[in-house]
């Protein structure tokens, strides 16, 4: 068995989610908890690249 991990436009979500229910896939989500620890972990790189001088800090042009 394979996992796939996709992303696609809001618009397009329904016709996929019928596609897969007609081949009988598993539609698995992520839960919530692992989604909010992903984006922590995500800004805690952002910010340590941003101290080590990797990337570029924001400015209120990017807010």
């Amino acid at each position: 068995m394979t996992t796939l991990t996709i992303q696609v436009k809001d618009n397009d979500t329904e016709f996929l989610l019928e596609v897969l229910k007609r081949i009988n896939a598993k539609v698995v989500q992520p839960s919530k908890k692992k989604l909010l620890l992903n984006g922590i972990a995500q800004g805690i790189k952002e910010a340590k690249e941003i101290k080590s001088g990797k990337i570029e800090p924001l400015s209120l042009k990017d807010i």
